[in-house]
């Protein structure tokens, strides 16, 4: 009797030490189970994201090597958006930055009223800020945002872009708008300095 129990307590602790052997050796599996919504990428990897039915953005953190902030700046943006994500959020982490790839669903437009709500009224300037340099231009390190808009009008995007950096404390380098798929769609692009990198919830 007590030969037959040795041999299932061996049996036992082998199995236990397999298992072990096996997660340790596979990092990239651990982290997947941890947060599957974040997957890691080469460069040259394509990422796709249908414009017909979704939101495609994306961001450069410059001080993180994290691809859980992907996650977390991802999953954000879709909030600001009061859409769910509409894919796999993808990361890919560089020498001095790492970039962020996201996927939300399309906010539904109705047919009923395809115009924008007016924009937001801009607050005025500080009596003593002084001037923005005309050669201060973005460079690597700034956080860059871009996102697409279902709106007709580019004072969203900048009132977008400059509430996009004051969360992070940062300020405005470049702010662009351009026409997107259709004359109701806007592709803006916000280039922030200083402050702290993170998710931003707009």
């Amino acid at each position: 009797m007590a030969s037959h129990f040795s041999i299932f307590a061996y049996n036992v602790v082998s199995l236990v030490s397999i298992l072990l052997a096996s997660a340790s050796a596979d990092d990239t599996n651990v982290t997947a189970f941890i947060v599957p919504s974040v997957e890691r990428r080469a460069l040259t990897t394509p990422y796709v994201c249908d414009p017909n039915v979704n939101v495609y953005t994306y961001h450069f953190f410059g001080a993180t090597k994290d691809c859980n902030e992907c996650f977390y700046y991802c999953t954000g943006t879709c909030e600001g958006l009061r859409t769910p994500l509409g894919g796999t959020t993808m990361c890919t982490i560089q020498p001095g930055y790492t970039r962020c790839d996201c996927c939300c669903k399309k906010p539904r437009i109705s047919s009923a009223t395809p115009t924008c709500p007016p924009p937001t009224p801009r607050p005025p300037p500080p009596p003593c800020s002084p001037p923005t340099p005309s050669s201060d231009q973005c460079t690597n390190g700034d956080d860059v945002t871009e996102i697409t808009m279902p709106c007709s009008n580019c004072d969203d995007c900048t009132n977008w872009c400059k509430e996009d950096c004051s969360e992070s404390g940062g300020r405005v380098i470049e702010n662009k708008c351009a026409i997107g798929e259709s004359k109701l769609v806007r592709r803006c692009k916000c280039c922030c300095r200083g402050g702290k990198s993170g998710p931003k919830f707009s």
